[in-house]
């Protein structure tokens, strides 16, 4: 069976251990709102990828926030982003993919 061929924008990384994002999120066009922990899985300039506790909608657009640290850098990231895909990973998690509409950054002292 051949593998298909990522079609990505940008280059994605992996090279850390399991970091936690807080997500921010409002459905039901502004009418219900919640937060939730979720673990990054990937990220690149364009977005990134999460594992979180609950199944988001493809559109939906959601804030993340955490401190990502790496071989190379060390920053606190808060973006906001449109849910691309939701796949459910077991009973308890869902890989979310998410591109981002904003995103600041900032680096980490110390």
């Amino acid at each position: 069976m051949q593998r298909e061929q990522e079609n990505r924008r940008f280059r994605r990384t992996r090279e850390y251990g399991p970091q936690k994002l807080a997500v921010n999120y409002t459905v039901n066009n502004g009418r219900d709102s919640g937060a939730c922990e979720a673990k990054l899985y990937d990220f690149s300039e364009g977005g990134l990828g999460m594992d979180a506790p609950r199944p988001f909608e493809s559109g939906e657009v959601v804030e993340v926030e955490g401190e990502l640290k790496g071989k190379a850098y060390s920053m606190q990231l808060t973006a906001k982003g449109r849910v691309i895909y939701c796949r459910r990973l077991d009973s308890k998690a869902y890989r979310v993919g998410l591109a981002f509409l904003e995103i600041s950054y900032r680096p980490l002292l110390g």
